[in-house]
């Protein structure tokens, strides 16, 4: 399972100490409970964040992904 910090969406490696957070998700008509569950570094994230003034590096579009009309 890939596992990616909530606050730089970095992928977080098997061998990293993570903080792993539960949200209640729904809660369902017999009242047990679906958990949501997310991650974060435990240390201080490493991915580089943009200047104040820059734009993130969102990488290229891949054309594949069929988003838009679609194209035969």
């Amino acid at each position: 399972m890939i596992m990616l910090c909530e606050r730089c969406c970095a992928p977080i490696g098997d061998w990293e100490p993570v903080l792993r957070l539960a949200h209640l998700g729904d809660a369902l008509p017999d009242g047990s409970v679906r958990w949501v569950h997310s991650y974060v570094h435990t240390r201080p994230c490493v991915a580089e964040c943009a200047g104040p003034r820059e734009r993130p590096d969102t990488g290229s579009w891949d054309p594949s992904r069929g988003i838009g009309g679609f194209r035969p």
